[in-house]
């Protein structure tokens, strides 16, 4: 459903160079809102997220030649979270 309304949505301006802050921001209000969630996040340790649910080459990682942004910015996110627990304000 998001799918097909991003489809035929007028795209905003430059989106490929704020595409990443803008998702990061998204990101961040998710675990923000959601502390379970973000409990979730943090029980993955330092490991490497591998996000495969978009089926697109720059957001997910099927295979080798994608690019996994959304997994790259929840380790982001996830490395924001234990900053802010150990008290060091970004």
């Amino acid at each position: 459903m998001a799918r097909d309304l991003a489809a035929g949505a007028e795209r905003r301006p430059h989106w490929p160079d704020v595409r990443l802050a803008v998702m990061a921001d998204l990101l961040r209000a998710k675990f923000l809102q959601h502390p379970d969630l973000a409990e979730v996040l943090l029980a993955t340790g330092d490991g490497r997220i591998h996000y495969r649910f978009a089926n697109s080459p720059f957001w997910d990682t099927r295979d080798s030649a994608r690019r996994n942004w959304i997994g790259r910015l929840l380790e982001l996110v996830r490395a924001e979270l234990v900053a802010e627990r150990v008290g060091f304000q970004l």
